[in-house]
């Protein structure tokens, strides 16, 4: 028997014994619901039960929460606070308790009341997700197909040995959580499969992946559309890599902004209106936070098509913070210290495309994109119509001033006052570094999250900007 072969059997296997992925009606008459408890080392005021919409309510400096809300679907929420989280699952009509610390949320909480069972066996599965993560991804995702698919299977026997060996000691679950944890573990292993081949040319840029004809047949045993599946942890980030997958391979959509194309599959590929509106919003709000250039492209589309009130506020206000970032847009004002105390201020600047890198001594992967910039640099030192600008946003001036002297780093290298707290980081958004910015010779931006130095793109960005 071949590994491919064995993987759909015990695929299959997986689903009769935890019970079918496909639909069933987890909807009921709204039901008041309650989850209360203490989040000790809490951060903030304010705690969310998130289901298919967030439901907000206070907690107290002690950690003391209570909320009630009348709920219409089972299934696994999650409670967030700050910037922790917790997996719950919930009927409604369920009281629940919780007892945890903000620092260890998703690790050691404990639950008490309605479903405590299965509640606290959430906590135990996201321990044994930490601990069954490859520990060498690099390794993971360069193996041939064969040995990837036997890497995966692997990990799905992992849980469910887990699953079982829990059930044993503990009790048995109930159907409704038997059926959407096997749904959790088949969307898990499907999203390491579509990641595959990006992940595998990425780690093997020399090497060549052909993929089996039959690699795509694990989408067989699964709802793809399937609105009931959005209370499933794994379920959101399928069907975005789903409509990834699809696109990618789509080739009548070449010549097609890659935005454009996921925009309009979604409609394709999707018939659930609530699937749809999920999809719309996530594509919506990652491409903001990669480029306002390809959001500008799809917004008008995005205000037609999203139906979900919610949604479409949280956008349009995301996107009114960032379109004094559109191309053609003049570009924020900046002036500050170079590595010699002389004031330099973008007007100075005018009449030449400018490349800024925003970056920090402490930021590892700013770092890594040194040797690329040096290259690029050097690539472009008898160019006149270029100049490369460096701005630190470093706490302590000191560590930048050495590692510039060290480094003899070239280009203009400034220093930003005031760390995070700094007007270039307002102004153009950065939340998080390295960022690249590319600004014409007009003053006005080309692209306010360029690509880096080592990507393919940014040769011909910089000569196309050359040449405007």
């Amino acid at each position: 028997m071949s590994r491919y072969l064995h993987l759909l059997l015990l695929t299959s296997t997986l689903l009769l014994f935890f019970g079918s992925c496909k639909e069933k009606s987890r909807t009921y008459k709204p039901t008041t619901t309650t989850i209360e408890g203490t989040i000790t080392s809490a951060v903030a005021p304010v705690i969310i039960l998130r289901g298919t919409a967030d439901i907000k309510a206070s907690i107290t400096q002690e950690g003391k929460f209570f909320i009630q809300a009348e709920l219409d679907r089972s299934g696994i929420y999650t409670l967030l606070h700050g910037d922790q989280s917790v997996s719950l699952y919930i009927v409604p009509g369920d009281r629940i308790s919780v007892i945890g610390d903000y620092r260890t949320l998703d690790a050691a909480t404990k639950f008490s009341g309605s479903h405590e069972l299965e509640n606290n066996y959430l906590i135990h599965y996201h321990n044994l997700q930490l601990v069954s993560e490859p520990q060498d991804m690099y390794a993971f995702f360069s193996k041939n197909e064969t040995d990837f698919l036997k890497a995966v299977e692997d990990r799905l026997n992992v849980f469910v040995e887990d699953q079982q060996e829990y059930q044993k000691k503990n009790g048995a679950f109930e159907e409704d959580f038997a059926e959407l944890m096997s749904a959790e573990l088949s969307y898990d292993a499907a999203n390491l499969k579509m990641t595959y081949p990006e992940y595998y040319t990425y780690i093997m840029p020399d090497s060549t992946l052909n993929l089996s004809d039959t690699y795509d047949s694990f989408f067989q045993n699964l709802d793809i559309d399937t609105e009931a599946n959005l209370l499933v942890p794994s379920y959101i980030p399928f069907i975005s890599l789903y409509l990834d997958f699809n696109t990618k391979a789509d080739t009548t959509a070449a010549k097609t902004a890659l935005v454009t194309s996921k925009f309009n599959n979604i409609k394709t590929l999707f018939k659930s209106q609530k699937v749809k509106e999920v999809l719309y919003y996530n594509l919506l709000k990652n491409t903001l936070s990669t480029s306002i250039n390809e959001t500008s492209l799809v917004i008008d589309k995005y205000r037609t098509a999203q139906t979900n009130p919610t949604f479409l506020e949280d956008i349009n206000n995301q996107y009114q913070q960032w379109q004094h970032l559109i191309v053609g847009q003049p570009a924020p004002k900046f002036d500050y210290k170079d590595i010699n105390g002389k004031s330099v201020s973008l007007e100075s600047l005018a009449g030449k495309v400018v490349y800024i890198d925003v970056w920090a001594t402490w930021c590892g992967p700013c770092l890594r994109e040194l040797p690329s910039l040096e290259k690029l640099q050097e690539e472009n030192k008898s160019n006149n119509d270029i100049t490369f600008v460096s701005i630190s946003i470093d706490q302590d001036k000191a560590a930048w001033e050495k590692m510039v002297k060290a480094k003899n780093m070239k280009g203009v290298q400034l220093f930003a006052d005031g760390d995070w707290a700094s007007s270039l980081v307002s102004d153009y958004r950065i939340s998080g570094i390295p960022r690249f910015i590319v600004i014409g010779k007009d003053g006005k931006i080309i692209d306010a999250n360029a690509p880096r130095p080592s990507s393919k793109e940014i040769a011909s960005l910089l000569g196309n900007a050359i040449k405007s």
